[in-house]
């Protein structure tokens, strides 16, 4: 009985998206006190305090809701794993492969999955025979639109990879293709239904995505047969390539077929979220959601 275990449910951190990740933390809090579900909050700000009340709590699964590193690169896997513990989301490899999107996207493009052109650098100098524009700037390393741009020319691409540098030591610059929005989210090994993002001004930015009420998520939106069956195949293609695991938010550009972006291996939680929405459209309301997720971690898939 799920009502039995003793949920772990950590959140916060300290990454650039520790905000997001207290407000997936909360939402998923007051899940489980209607559930009934016997739950402790931790917060891994403090490692070894951290350590040290995980190990003196011993639950019976973790409910991973870190977003961004430390929390979704692998590293607090492998140390779940260490302490044996069951946890939520993806194993250490997946989530580090995930986590890296220059690499990803690399081994996506061995698997007959389209992904814009790109290239992941460490000094703007690399990029002089740059000569695809509009480009999208991003850093390779971080979540929820963090330090993401959309640049024209040359010196604005110079000026978009020092800002994306503050954030990780790698940048990844992309072809930027002209589309519609779309993501598809899997729970456990099952496809949901796709979510196109229609933003009022500019691209899916961490303003459009957290603050902005004006954004429009359309749920099993009108599309080609085709590319609806293609968005299925190349969702579940991505995530058992790489060895996902319980939730996870893939993200495309749709134009005249899907073009790969990237995945989120603990997708939100919050109001806004999609993961969410694509479940609810489903018939998986937010309750059954959170329990399906542990139900997942509980039996390891």
């Amino acid at each position: 009985m799920l009502s039995e275990l003793k949920v772990a449910l950590v959140y916060g951190g300290s990454s650039s998206e520790r905000e997001i990740s207290i407000k997936s933390g909360k939402a998923v809090k007051k899940s489980l006190q209607r559930l009934g579900i016997n739950h402790r909050d931790f917060d891994p700000v403090k490692p070894v305090e951290f350590v040290n009340s995980l190990v003196e709590y011993s639950p019976d699964v973790v409910f991973n809701l870190l977003h961004g590193r430390g929390g979704e690169d692998g590293t607090i896997q492998g140390l779940f794993e260490t302490l044996g513990l069951k946890y939520t989301g993806s194993p250490v490899k997946a989530s580090a492969l995930a986590m890296d999107k220059g690499l990803t996207k690399e081994i996506i493009s061995f698997e007959d999955v389209p992904t814009p052109e790109w290239r992941v650098i460490e000094k703007p100098e690399e990029l002089e025979d740059w000569e695809i524009f509009p480009a999208v700037v991003k850093p390779n390393s971080e979540g929820s639109s963090i330090g993401v741009a959309i640049v024209k020319n040359p010196d604005q691409l110079v000026e978009a990879v020092k800002k994306a540098s503050v954030f990780d030591s790698k940048v990844l610059v992309e072809e930027f293709i002209q589309g519609r929005e779309v993501t598809v989210g899997i729970l456990n090994g099952m496809v949901l239904p796709p979510v196109e993002i229609v933003v009022k001004d500019g691209f899916y930015d961490y303003e459009n995505k957290y603050v902005s009420s004006e954004t429009e998520y359309i749920v099993f939106p009108q599309m080609d047969e085709e590319i609806r069956v293609k968005l299925e195949e190349y969702s579940l293609k991505i995530y058992r390539k790489l060895g996902c695991r319980g939730a996870a938010r893939i993200d495309y550009i749709v134009s005249d077929r899907p073009y790969f972006l990237e995945i989120n291996t603990i997708p939100g939680m919050t109001d806004h979220s999609l993961l969410p929405k694509a479940a609810r459209a489903a018939g998986i309301d937010f309750d059954s959601l959170v329990l399906k997720i542990i139900e997942g971690a509980v039996n390891g898939e």
